[in-house]
């Protein structure tokens, strides 16, 4: 207990102590030209949750039906992230000092670094399931192994082992960073502007979801999904160029962009370690079927990039876009490490070892278009956008439609129809699809005199749709444990991740997805108690709402005092079933309290 409540009171230290050395808000010139600026932003946040895991513990008395597959388990009130962020950014503009060699249309000349430091505090100072965890970790891997349908010889020590490893990984990459993230230098000539360096390009229109958004990778390993998605962008090696072409053939403010990018990076390397709060539920690490992450080749053979066209014409701004990327879902094929592991898997586990799921993120080619409108009697914007996307990695697996039951290895059906042509090489489940993506949006301003006589409300909503095209199918028996019935098929459709007490079978996707999303806000100034002074304070709200029967609410409320920000959210996931997307997290509601300096 003792260690729990020092979270807390440390957190506390640290944002007096930092509020001791703050200075006024606003960019800092470092000359008395202002050619060289630094702004910085840092924070410092606890999120605690409000739920207890759906862990996979069998021998847990004080939850028999908890079930699920987040590792480990921590009870409703327990501190799930004590996040410490910042980020200082150096903008230098050279043109000055070289403008006497300069041609006269070189307009711009400047270069950007900038440095990202991020530490998780409750592998050191958190609840024991984060912060050394053996115990009651141990526990949960040993009882994982008992129930391995094939006995496992010392699972004592293979629990150890076991352990040992995920421990030494979460402290390798999951608790503390330091990066130079931005590194840039860009010009204006002319009607020509040109970015070289490690960079972000953001496309599209859309908020949260991505669509035609898909040149730089997202990371949610390390601070996790519920970070803000600009926080959460990956930079990558890449030119960048557009060229304005002014007003031509009825379009006006046209300009063409394009990027070509050499890097390797992808969103799920290094992932999220086993033992994280942010770790997808695929139950305690035991072995049984570990993760081998493939990176991209480097240089031109994994080469993105791509173009865009932008025009305004009819009151409304047109893109029309094509490039090749890589996406975050990465492509997962079960394969069979071999006896006594011959291709040298790193995680194989003698003993424990049925399949190794190779990860890699396979290039491809999206193409897609967007439109935006302002409706100024309406005070309001209208958008959409479209994405067709050519060979995007999808899963085809052991779902519940083409293997019934309990699926486990002693079940005829299981072992004719998957494991074992898995194991021969004869079923391959990494598959391509392509999805046709659709969203259409509308943010509004609205004055609600009762509620704000000073400020409107900002009404923001967006509807999702993707559906996917050769959906993955798997030939089995019809009553799918005869030779004799004959074979038909079915749809295998699904993402590697094992359903809550079935860990051989996966949940299953839908062809068609549908998605709904919501926010509004305002703003209010008020008197801080005590004092003189007036805070800007913007109460808001966010729901989406999946189709399938899933809801997530996220009403918040946020402090405004420059330099200071204070907010305080709440997330909730109402899911009565267990699938793709929210409902495979549906035990991480929290709630949030984070301090913010920004210079």
């Amino acid at each position: 207990m003792k260690r729990e409540i020092r979270v807390p009171i440390l957190f506390a230290v640290a944002l007096a102590w930092g509020a001791a050395l703050v200075q006024p808000a606003g960019a800092i010139p470092l000359d008395e030209d202002g050619n060289i600026n630094v702004s910085v932003r840092t924070y410092a946040n606890v999120r605690i949750g409000t739920k207890a895991k759906q862990s996979t513990r069998a021998y847990d008395p004080e939850c028999p039906n908890c079930f699920g597959g987040t590792y480990p388990y921590s009870g409703a009130g327990q501190v799930m992230q004590n996040r410490y962020f910042a980020e200082i950014e150096w903008d230098h503009d050279i043109l000055p000092y070289v403008e006497d060699w300069m041609p006269e249309w070189v307009s711009n000349l400047n270069y950007t670094l900038s440095y990202r430091g991020e530490y998780e505090g409750i592998y050191d100072f958190g609840p024991k399931a984060y912060s050394h965890g053996y115990q009651e970790s141990y526990q949960e891997l040993y009882a994982a192994l008992l129930a391995n349908p094939t006995p496992v010889a010392n699972p004592e020590l293979v629990a150890q082992q076991r352990l040992a490893r995920t421990r030494h990984r979460l402290r390798e990459i999951a608790s503390l960073r330091n990066r130079l993230f931005l590194v840039y230098a860009e010009a204006d000539l002319g009607d020509l502007f040109v970015r070289i360096g490690r960079q972000n390009l953001v496309w599209g229109e859309t908020d949260v979801f991505r669509l035609l958004d898909n040149i730089n990778p997202i990371d949610n390993s390390f601070g996790g999904f519920f970070i803000d998605l600009d926080e959460r962008r990956v930079p990558l090696n890449m030119l960048r160029s557009s060229y304005f072409l002014g007003d031509v053939w009825g379009m006006e403010q046209a300009f063409v962009e394009g990027y070509l990018a050499l890097d390797n990076t992808v969103g799920f390397i290094p992932g999220a370690p086993a033992g994280s709060p942010w770790a997808n539920p695929l139950g305690p690490p035991t072995g049984r079927t570990p993760s081998f992450l493939i990176a991209p080749s480097n240089g031109f053979d994994g080469a993105r990039g791509g173009a865009r066209f932008v025009f305004n014409a009819v009151d409304t701004t047109f893109t029309l876009a094509s490039y090749f990327t890589r996406l975050d879902l990465q492509s997962v094929r079960f394969v069979n490490p071999g006896a006594g592991n011959p291709r040298g898997y790193p995680d194989y586990q003698p003993g424990v070892t049925v399949f190794v799921a190779e990860q890699e993120a396979p290039r491809v080619w999206i193409n897609g278009a967007s439109a935006t409108t302002a409706f100024p009697t309406l005070k309001g914007i209208f958008r959409t956008e479209a994405a067709w996307i050519r060979d995007e990695p999808v899963y085809g697996g052991p779902t519940g439609n083409a293997f019934p039951g309990l699926g486990t290895f002693g079940d005829a059906n299981y072992f004719f129809n998957f494991l074992n042509p898995a194991l021969q090489g004869e079923f391959d489940t990494a598959r391509r699809s392509d999805s046709a993506n659709f969203v259409v949006g509308w943010d509004m301003n609205q004055y609600l005199r009762w509620l704000n006589p000073t400020q409107s409300f900002l009404f923001s909503t967006q509807f999702f749709m993707r559906h996917y095209f050769d959906v993955p199918q798997c030939t089995v028996y019809k009553d799918r444990a005869t030779a004799a019935s004959g074979l038909e098929t079915v749809d295998c459709f699904g993402v590697p991740v094992p359903r809550p007490n079935n860990s051989t079978r996966i949940v299953s996707r839908r062809p068609t997805e549908l998605l709904q999303t919501l926010l509004i806000n305002t703003t209010y100034n008020v008197n801080i108690p005590l004092t003189q002074l007036t805070t800007q304070m913007t109460p808001g709200f966010g729901m989406f709402y999946d189709w399938q029967g899933m809801l997530v609410f996220q009403p918040s409320l946020r402090f405004l005092r420059d330099p200071w920000r204070f907010i305080v959210d709440y997330t909730t996931i109402n899911s009565g079933v267990f699938d793709y997307q929210f409902g495979l997290v549906r035990d991480r509601s929290n709630v949030r309290f984070q301090i913010e300096y920004v210079l």
